[in-house]
């Protein structure tokens, strides 16, 4: 009983200081999926270049994420980044490429972005490594 007293109470807290408690996880699943795919549409969007139709979808896409964001959703694409033992992604290939120098590990590509809700990780971001076997620069 008390239990149920101190969780309407903190509800009620949440709710009078501006802060709303995380969306029930039936919720999240979707919210994630859907900003997963605002996420694929805006990384084709390049290769309709010079399509003036394309230039309507991007400003379509752009709209959605910025809502998503008021939202409280961050999509977040760790492409480019240094890849670390311990980082919240889900590693799908490590490749090695003599382009890279030795010992250094990349993020080479995002197959799916990390998305999160209300700042908590709803799904991890799936990514290729690059290990780097290139001469030490």
């Amino acid at each position: 009983m008390k239990a149920r007293i101190k969780k309407k109470l903190a509800k009620k807290q949440a709710q009078s200081q501006g802060t709303q408690p995380a969306q029930p996880k039936s919720a999240v699943q979707p919210l994630a999926q859907f900003a997963a795919e605002c996420w694929r549409i805006q990384k084709l969007l390049p290769e309709f270049d010079g399509n003036k139709k394309a230039l309507l979808l991007k400003s379509s896409v752009e709209k959605m994420i910025a809502m998503l964001a008021e939202a409280d959703i961050e999509i977040d694409d760790p492409e480019g980044v240094d890849y670390r033992d311990g980082m919240t992604v889900k590693v799908t290939l490590f490749e090695e490429s003599f382009n890279v120098p030795s010992g250094k590990t990349i993020i080479a590509e995002t197959l799916e972005p990390g998305i999160y809700v209300g700042g908590r990780l709803a799904s991890q971001a799936k990514v290729i490594v690059t290990v780097g076997k290139g001469s030490v620069k």
